[in-house]
């Protein structure tokens, strides 16, 4: 059932069109290119509709749970989840990205191909970073999320572009080295034994689990 898979659609979606734009994408094909990228954002907007309309605004527990094992020697899970928060995030960010790819439609001209699946992959991992309900999962996410923006940055930025780049890499790596140590404390600590890096409200309730 397609309400099982939800969020995982939501995330891999937008990721794979990109990784699809971006192997079939050069300037000679720069309409061809547009046309498809509004296909997969179009695709990954309609999935919300049913995520919208089946989530219970009465429940505070987390909804579209799935917990499947991803690194089980360190009891790291693929476990998603939203609330009411993060629910609306996944919705904005979804809905955004057609705004974005209709507002380049004419304004970019070069590497048209790379500026879809930029924002397209962008997509996807923004939504598995808000729905991720386990810690190491997050932080992959997130890590993965400063790739494409570093390029949108240092390709189609301004003037000062490679200068911005940079220093967004700079601020965000620092960020996420002492993001990573704190994680890397749990694992010395041994609680990941106890599925500390996961939330208590994803812990056995995914599919594979019965």
């Amino acid at each position: 059932m397609i309400l099982n898979d939800l969020l995982s659609l939501l995330i891999w979606v937008p990721i794979l069109g990109g990784f699809f734009v971006l192997a079939t994408g050069n300037d000679q094909h720069a309409q061809a290119n547009r046309w498809v990228a509004l296909v997969f954002a179009l695709i990954t907007l309609a999935l919300c509709i049913p995520l919208y309309l089946n989530f219970d605004t009465t429940s505070w527990q987390l909804q579209f749970v799935e917990n499947k094992d991803w690194i089980p020697a360190l009891n790291v899970r693929y476990a998603l989840g939203v609330d009411g928060i993060s629910i609306l995030f996944i919705l904005l960010t979804s809905f955004t990205n057609i705004i974005i790819i209709l507002a380049a439609w004419h304004t970019i001209r070069v590497k048209v191909g790379q500026y879809m699946a930029v924002f397209l992959i962008s997509t996807g991992i923004m939504n598995g970073a808000f729905a991720a309900t386990d810690s190491i999962l997050f932080y992959f996410f997130w890590e993965a999320s400063l790739i494409p923006m570093f390029l949108g940055i240092g390709i189609w930025g301004g003037r000062l572009r490679g200068y911005a780049a940079l220093k967004f890499f700079v601020y965000t790596f620092l960020g996420s080295v002492f993001l990573l140590l704190a994680l890397g404390q749990y694992l010395r600590a041994g609680y990941a034994k106890n599925n500390a890096f996961t939330h208590p409200q994803g812990i056995g309730r995914g599919k594979d689990e019965g």
